[in-house]
């Protein structure tokens, strides 16, 4: 993609460098293309530059990668040794909280960096970190902010795109169909507006404007492989939502080639799951789903993770992975005290095990469930994503009325 600035904030880095960077933020704005590939030779080379090792370690730690793992540990210490100008630096205390597991604390440092400059990646990076904790309302807030500060500017279809998710999230539909609209129309190839106009239709239950969206511009996002899974969910949803089956059934089987990664393998995992919940039989797929999380290294750090990666190892016990799996849930984070340790002891623990004990005591499911319905967005995830946890537990409890 072209390298447009997105803002006008300094990067201290060589010309190569800088283009580098704004190449990287073009790419993850359509989702296309590898950032980090983009990013690497100036990363390796550079010793000015900062925020290239800054944007890898932030999107590592948000996709689930161990803060311990050498690449996350590597791009923090590049970071450390060459953050010498003052967007540099509080980038830093931003990534560094997120590393320790104080996500909310790095978007609002990211939001603190965006009040102060017309600072894209500190806009973009706090709506994801809120993102992945479930937090609405300072998104919400954070949006509203950036709207005002990029008007006029390149990136204000992106900030609209970006806001629409957050109202959308935040049950105000009308005026986030409005704003998706605005940077899809604005950017045929701004993806995430098109995903939030997709939430909004998903939301309201709106099925002949998710088809007209999602069919009328498959050309176009299909080719966008970095959000492609999750829009092609979103599509199955509807399918199924339609009665149409067999047909989200057969897309599951056309994404597997695809689904590489935990989240888009976590979409995998929720298709399945929800076709068996409405009674198909999805034959053996359940082990390829296992067999695709198995070498993941991004296991019980993010808790919507481990929630997807239950459903996949709760269909087979038996794989060799699985009692690992279960049995590491709690002790991961036992002795945590950090944002993201306690909502692993209070929230992931009970759900990974409500899903564990779902098929052979689906009451005591019930009652782990119901025990953690007031905070599990803090999971994170959007309430589409979420509420499987609600069918879920609607089908258990109608399994246990059909019993009793």
């Amino acid at each position: 993609m072209s390298a447009i600035p997105l803002d006008d904030a300094p990067v201290a880095g060589s010309a190569s460098a800088v283009e580098a960077w704004h190449s990287a933020w073009a790419d993850t704005m359509h989702f296309v293309g590898d950032p980090f590939a983009t990013l690497a030779e100036a990363n390796a080379n550079d010793d000015s530059f900062a925020m290239g090792s800054l944007f890898c370690a932030s999107y590592r730690l948000l996709g689930g990668v161990p803060p311990d793992d050498p690449a996350v540990q590597l791009d923090m210490e590049r970071a450390a040794a060459r953050a010498s100008s003052p967007r540099d630096r509080v980038h830093l205390e931003a990534v560094t909280s997120l590393r320790d597991g104080e996500v909310i604390e790095a978007a609002l440092r990211w939001d603190d960096i965006a009040a102060d400059t017309v600072d894209f990646a500190a806009v973009r990076l706090a709506h994801d970190a809120y993102l992945h904790v479930g937090e609405v309302d300072h998104r919400v807030a954070s949006g509203e902010r950036a709207r005002d500060q990029f008007s006029g500017r390149g990136a204000a279809s992106f900030v609209a795109g970006q806001h629409a998710f957050s109202m959308e999230e935040a049950g105000h539909y009308d005026e986030a169909e409005q704003l998706g609209w605005q940077g899809l129309e604005a950017d045929p190839l701004d993806l995430w507006a098109l995903h939030a106009l997709a939430h909004v239709y998903e939301s309201t239950d709106d099925q002949e404007a998710a088809i007209s969206l999602l069919e009328g511009r498959a050309p176009t996002w299909t080719a966008q492989e970095g959000l492609a899974v999750h829009v092609h969910w979103h599509h199955a949803l509807r399918l199924i939502a339609g009665g149409f089956t067999d047909e989200a059934l057969a897309l599951f089987d056309r994404l597997v080639p695809d689904a590489g990664t935990p989240f888009r393998i976590s979409d995998l995992s929720s298709l399945l799951w929800r076709l068996e919940l409405v009674g198909v039989d999805v034959g053996d797929r359940w082990q390829l789903v296992a067999d695709r999380y198995a070498p993941r290294p991004e296991r019980h750090t993010v808790g919507f993770l481990d929630l997807h990666m239950a459903f996949a190892f709760t269909r087979v016990p038996d794989h060799p992975e699985a009692a690992s799996f279960f049995n590491g849930v709690a002790p991961s984070h036992a002795d945590d005290p950090s944002e993201n340790g306690i909502t692993f002891r209070e929230v992931v623990v009970p759900l990974v095990e409500a899903i564990r004990r779902s098929p052979s005591e689906p009451t005591a499911a019930v009652e782990l469930l119901d025990s953690v319905a007031d905070r599990t967005h803090r999971i994170g995830g959007s309430i589409a994503q979420r509420d499987v946890l609600a069918i879920t537990r609607a089908a258990l409890a109608q399994d246990e009325q059909d019993t009793t």
